[in-house]
């Protein structure tokens, strides 16, 4: 963040000093939280309103630890031992604060949305850049209204390019933050049933995500997958359309695409890429990470470099061994389409042993909720190289019934109603050798099954 004057603050925010403590006002404010836990000396910590907590009620803890200042809203209360900045909203203040440090960096802001891997794409994208310059990243997926303005505030002078996440729940979330963005280049990663409960229609998730888009600068750039392209005909008169695709008619290319275990080969006119990272559906995230640096002005041979260095977060097809056997993470959330693709990869494994997918449910899906956990399971069923299915969940029984009507023999497959049954049946389960991929949407916390299966000796 740059660095900001008090008495330029009260101006930006419209606050009024409500308290003081012997030290009075700090002369500057170099850095903003909302999360009292992560607040450092000299911090500003907003005290924003929320479903079951509200900041006001965690004021003593961020002055506990440090923090110069905090901005609180009418019903925000008031902290003895803290300056206190009183505003009419909260969330407001956060927006207004992020809006001022965007116009004062000259940062190029690159915005990624989609209904999957915005996270590995906007991670592609920096890693690129960052060979070349200064280049800034949201932290973590810090992605909705109160992550993107956070981001924001983590631009300062010194970075030449910004990386940010835009993502939604529901109708009407992405046009105000895109606005806050202000974009000179967007990413879309794909369309996918995401969200249904909050959207209502598939549609309604293709109108939110293509709302970031029509928000790029004029002569910016817009990248897409070939396969969305004629969903923007006409709408982008003043950007730079580039779509990307493998062995399609797309501007950006994959040819001579190979996935042997773990490892990603490609080739994008003529240049030879090599990434390590588990599954085919990371390519779409690749070319789109080349077409933004070529915007740039990247060589793709810079690109090659960067990514061949690249790996996935935690959560998202992480590729681990064990002494038991070779895990691979993709827990961090699920989709229909990310769980097709989740398939798609172990079915495709080499290796030793039995090749186990252990699900569970996927979350706001509202009334499609059974008929994608059937599509799920039917998939399970017709990709022809797993060996064991195990669920868990509400949805559990559903998915394994319709992998057992699409062909699976039922002696493998497996169900529970709960991930914690999950856990206590796992060592029974597993044999040495067997290579597990575990996925589920975020609620589910499928990560403590790849904690077990790390945990289990052979």
């Amino acid at each position: 963040m740059i660095p900001i004057e008090f008495g330029e603050l009260l101006d930006v925010v419209s606050g009024a000093v409500v308290g003081r403590t012997e030290m009075g006002a700090p002369e500057w404010v170099c850095r903003v939280v909302t999360d009292s836990r992560r607040v450092e000396p000299g911090d500003l910590f907003i005290a924003l309103p929320g479903t079951r907590h509200h900041g006001g009620e965690f004021l003593s803890d961020a002055a506990k630890r440090g923090a110069a200042l905090a901005i609180v809203g009418p019903a925000g209360g008031r902290c003895p031992g803290m300056l206190c900045v009183r505003v009419e909203d909260a969330f407001r203040a956060l927006w207004e604060l992020a809006s001022w440090n965007r116009d004062r960096c000259p940062a190029t802001r690159i915005a990624v949305t989609g209904s999957f891997a915005k996270t590995t794409t906007r991670q592609m994208i920096h890693q690129i850049l960052s060979t070349v310059g200064r280049a800034y990243q949201s932290p973590e997926n810090f992605n909705n209204h109160v992550g993107v303005p956070l981001s924001l505030l983590g631009l300062s002078h010194e970075k030449s390019q910004g990386v940010f996440e835009v993502a939604a729940s529901g109708r009407g979330e992405i046009g105000p933050l895109s606005e806050l963005v202000q974009p000179s280049a967007a990413v879309l990663t794909g369309l996918g049933r995401a969200h249904l409960g909050g959207f209502g229609s598939f549609e309604s998730v293709v109108n939110e995500k293509l709302e970031l888009l029509t928000s790029v600068s004029p002569g910016g750039l817009v990248v897409v997958p070939e396969e969305c392209r004629g969903r923007l005909d006409g709408s982008l008169v003043e950007s730079q359309l580039v779509s990307v695709g493998v062995e399609s008619p797309a501007d950006v290319v994959a040819t001579r695409v190979k996935h042997r275990t773990g490892e990603l080969q490609f080739e994008v006119d003529g240049q030879e890429f090599c990434l390590s990272v588990a599954g085919r559906h990371f390519v779409s995230a690749a070319l789109s990470a080349v077409a933004v640096a070529r915007w740039c002005g990247i060589d793709d041979r810079v690109s090659s470099e960067a990514l061949s260095g690249f790996r996935t977060a935690s959560g998202r097809c992480r590729v681990e061994e064990t002494p038991l056997g070779t895990v691979i993470d993709d827990s961090y959330n699920a989709s229909p389409e990310s769980m097709l693709a989740a398939c798609r990869l172990l079915s495709e494994w080499r290796g030793k042993g039995r090749r186990v997918l252990v699900l569970g449910d996927m979350a706001e899906l509202g009334d499609q909720a059974a008929s994608c956990h059937v599509e799920v399971g039917a998939a399970v069923a017709s990709s022809g190289g797993i060996d064991r299915l195990w669920a868990a969940g509400w949805w559990a029984e559903s998915t394994v019934a319709a992998a057992i009507e699409a062909g699976m023999p039922r002696k493998a497959t497996w169900s529970a109603d709960s991930v914690e049954q999950l856990l206590e049946s796992l060592p029974g389960l597993l044999q040495e050798g067997d290579t597990v991929l575990v996925k589920g949407a975020r609620r589910a916390r499928m990560e403590r099954v790849v904690e077990q299966f790390c945990r289990v000796e052979c």
